[in-house]
């Protein structure tokens, strides 16, 4: 038998006022106490042409919440298919595990919220949303095609050749 103890006392010490109480039993990231993770100005000499992102379901955990901000804050193209993880925000990282009353089953849920989602109209629950999806049939899969790199390769080439 695996016991777990409930965690949640640890996860909101709070010591270094990382958390913010948004009510009773609500927390949120509290980005404002360190200035490493506020938003900068772009440097001079910042990448300025396009960016392709290759995205499919393998994109998932800190991959899907980069691939999220990227979108979020740049025009980037994403090449392939939807993400893994969700747009909203992450789902993983320390769990609280409550215990329920009647049958005692132990699940575990995670505290993390993230509401930049709530500035871009998103469908809740879903992962980033190719611009260009990649469609890939059996005998792409047996040929051992790359139909992202593919699609990637061809636009980069059609920036290449079309005027500004």
């Amino acid at each position: 038998m695996v016991v777990e103890r409930d965690r949640a006392q640890l996860v909101f010490n709070n010591d270094d006022e990382y958390m913010r109480r948004l009510g009773e039993s609500l927390w949120i990231n509290n980005y404002e106490y360190s200035d490493a993770l506020s938003l900068k100005p772009p440097r001079e000499d910042v990448f300025r042409g396009k960016l392709y992102v290759l995205v499919n379901g393998g994109t998932f955990s800190s991959a899907a919440d980069a691939v999220a901000d990227i979108q979020r804050t740049t025009d980037a193209a994403f090449i392939g298919e939807e993400s893994g993880g969700l747009y909203e925000g992450p789902t993983g990282g320390d769990s609280i595990v409550v215990q329920l009353p009647h049958s005692e089953i132990r699940v575990r849920i995670s505290p993390n919220i993230q509401l930049g989602y709530m500035y871009r109209k998103h469908p809740v629950g879903r992962g980033v949303m190719p611009t260009h999806p990649a469609h890939y049939s059996i005998e792409d899969v047996v040929a051992g095609r790359d139909l992202e790199m593919e699609l990637a390769t061809a636009l980069v080439q059609r920036s290449r050749t079309s005027p500004p």
